[in-house]
């Protein structure tokens, strides 16, 4: 018996351009709490590691990370960012069931971003590094039908934390 047991199925094709359903919230929740067993430090510094490769320019946005061997030194302003994001991350996977009190905190945190220099265009960097985190972390339980419920959530992440904060 697994402590994050997955008893979805995690074989059966997910339609990533449909609406978000029970079962896709069941792979994220079921999934993530997989995950969420690594550790907020770990699955954080992949992720950051993630963004990092895909966009190495990312790091300028970031000015706790000043790109040498302490960036990551336990207890450093660029770690207690991390372990934030992914508590985030974490609360936004539980509220899944409950978008009503989950998308005013999107918006709320991607208007916060905005004022960090945070482009519109990140987003999809970021859901690419989360992607490539999950897949690292799940190993063969990151199936296409796990991937495509992530990507349909993170649509739904991505567009409430855009809305209206970059238009022109």
């Amino acid at each position: 018996n697994h402590p994050a047991p997955l008893n979805v199925d995690l074989k059966t094709p997910v339609d990533v351009n449909a609406p978000i359903d029970a079962r896709d919230i069941d792979l994220v929740q079921q999934t993530f709490a997989r995950v969420a067993m690594m550790g907020s430090n770990a699955i954080g510094r992949l992720l950051f590691m993630n963004i990092f490769k895909i966009a190495p320019e990312a790091v300028k946005l970031f000015p706790m990370a000043n790109c040498d061997a302490n960036m990551w030194r336990p207890g450093s302003a660029l770690e207690v960012h991390v372990l934030k994001v992914v508590e985030t991350v974490a609360t936004a996977v539980s509220l899944l069931k409950d978008l009503d009190t989950l998308v005013p905190v999107l918006r709320g945190l991607g208007l916060k971003h905005v004022g960090y220099g945070v482009q519109a265009a990140h987003y999809d960097m970021v859901g690419q590094a989360l992607i490539a985190t999950l897949q690292l972390s799940l190993g063969r339980h990151f199936t296409e039908p796990v991937k495509n419920a992530y990507l349909k959530v993170w649509t739904v992440i991505k567009a409430n934390m855009i809305c209206d904060n970059y238009q022109t």
